[in-house]
């Protein structure tokens, strides 16, 4: 089942050991009084220093906000530093973390879902296009994180009594996909057409796309199937390599060390992961001169002459 952004940032953190998630009972702007947090705490920390982060279920002008802990007493008292949180804290949850300030738990998981899309990606289909009188290039629906395009099929029957009437593989219109993007960092994705294709017809594209950026709580990282165990896996790994890569920027030289050896070591494990269950791309299209339309389209230069571009090894001739 898709995980939340909640449950991938409190995973990674019980992963380190360092996240307690707390339902206070009452507090103010400063202080949250919660005595559950005793099986955490049995002792006075008088230099508490943890960070303190309003979740999603917590006082609606929290949410979002991390202050941090100044102390802490056995009486179930965390008082903040100043100017502690927007609204007096009277419910709801609050993350507790020891050792990283949330902020760089989600950097850490968002650039291990930058990865993620590069390795385990997740496989698209889209029939949302039909198409019209004379046009030959159909731009695909934005939002959708395409990354790679590698099968086209056109609608044959349009009988509303033929329920589930197959697709016809539309090679024979030479299509090809373009992609661009503008200064802005805007990608587009197009497929274009080497002969004209009929009008009134649905598309079905299949594709791959990437993973976006988790940014609130409530987003949810859409996958799913098979691999998502071993890909779950694999992104805690790497969010943890992150987290522990980073905090050698703030060790003396010797403490520095020991971690960059410990977090290349997980580097090394993850490479290992990729390489033993990572799947593999869609083969890209092997396209056969004068096929079509009787033109040497794309020309032998172009990677899809060969279908060269994540192929097998395997090359059909024409």
């Amino acid at each position: 089942m898709a995980k939340t952004a909640i449950q991938l940032i409190r995973e990674i953190g019980a992963r380190q050991g360092e996240v307690v998630v707390c339902t206070p009972m009452s507090g103010g702007n400063n202080t949250l009084f919660c005595p559950d947090l005793l099986q955490y705490f049995p002792q006075q920390i008088t230099q508490f220093n943890g960070w303190v982060y309003g979740a999603t279920p917590a006082n609606a002008q929290n949410r979002g906000v991390e202050r941090r802990g100044q102390s802490w007493t056995t009486d179930g008292t965390l008082t903040l530093y100043a100017p502690g949180f927007p609204a007096p804290i009277t419910g709801g949850e609050y993350e507790i973390h020891m050792r990283y300030p949330r902020a760089r738990i989600v950097e850490a998981l968002n650039a291990a879902i930058g990865q993620l899309g590069l390795h385990w990606y997740r496989e698209w289909q889209d029939e949302s296009i039909t198409t019209t009188w004379n046009r030959w290039i159909y731009p695909l629906p934005s939002g959708q994180n395409w990354a790679n395009v590698h099968r086209v099929e056109i609608q044959i029957n349009l009988s509303e009594t033929q329920i589930g009437y197959p697709y016809a593989d539309a090679e024979y219109l030479n299509w090809r996909p373009r992609h661009q993007t503008d200064i802005n960092g805007v990608e587009t994705w197009s497929i274009e057409f080497g002969l004209l294709p009929p009008p009134d017809r649905k598309l079905r594209i299949f594709g791959e796309q990437y993973f976006t950026d988790v940014l609130s709580d409530t987003d949810v990282l859409g996958l799913g199937g098979k691999w998502e165990r071993a890909a779950l896996d694999w992104l805690y790994d790497y969010a943890e390599f992150r987290l522990q890569w980073w905090l050698t920027n703030r060790q003396p030289t010797a403490e520095a060390d020991k971690l960059r050896q410990q977090a290349m070591d997980r580097l090394e494990a993850q490479k290992n992961e990729l390489l033993q269950n990572a799947p593999s791309h869609k083969p890209g299209r092997i396209v056969t001169p004068g096929h079509g339309d009787a033109m040497a389209f794309p020309s032998p230069e172009d990677w899809r002459y060969l279908g060269a571009f994540k192929s097998s090894s395997f090359i059909r001739g024409g």
